[in-house]
This record gives structure tokens, C-alpha cells and sequence, in this order.
């Protein structure tokens, strides 16, 4: 539960950054981001969203250097 706050709030701020889709449905942002297409974000690709980024290293569960769609879904409340 403590990670909603900071999550919430970077959602607030960084609204236009985010575009109103991620709010609805977290798989079209993952997939924007996911330059490659190998289903996982990398630290570069997370770059071009600043929530995603502020957020990223506390999202990595498994410390592997990349968000799963799964830990990408926790992070953001799908």
C-alpha cells in the first residue's frame, strides 16, 4: 500500500507525458514502450516515459535490470 501514493502522485504530475491511455489500459503504454518487442522494459526504453523511470527500479522485483509486463502491471494498479 505504500506504493500507491508516490505512484498516484507521478501519475498526477506527469499526466500529459502519459497520455490519457494509461489510465485505461496499462498494455497499450507497455507496448509503446517496449521498443524491441521482447515483452520487458529495459532502463533505456523506460526513458521515454518519466513516471516509468522514477519508478523503475522499485518495480523490479526480481532486480534483473528489466520490467516484465507482470511487474509493470503491479506498478501501475492493473
Amino acid at each position: 500500500m505504500k506504493t500507491c501514493l508516490p505512484i498516484a502522485l507521478l501519475l498526477l504530475l506527469a499526466g500529459p507525458a502519459l497520455g490519457p491511455a494509461f489510465a485505461q489500459d496499462t498494455g497499450a503504454v507497455f507496448a509503446a514502450l517496449d521498443a524491441d518487442h521482447d515483452g520487458k522494459l529495459s532502463r533505456a526504453e523506460a526513458q521515454k516515459n518519466p513516471a516509468v523511470l522514477a519508478v523503475f527500479d522499485q518495480a523490479d522485483k526480481n532486480h534483473d535490470g528489466y520490467l516484465s509486463r507482470a511487474e509493470f502491471d503491479a506498478a501501475f494498479g492493473k
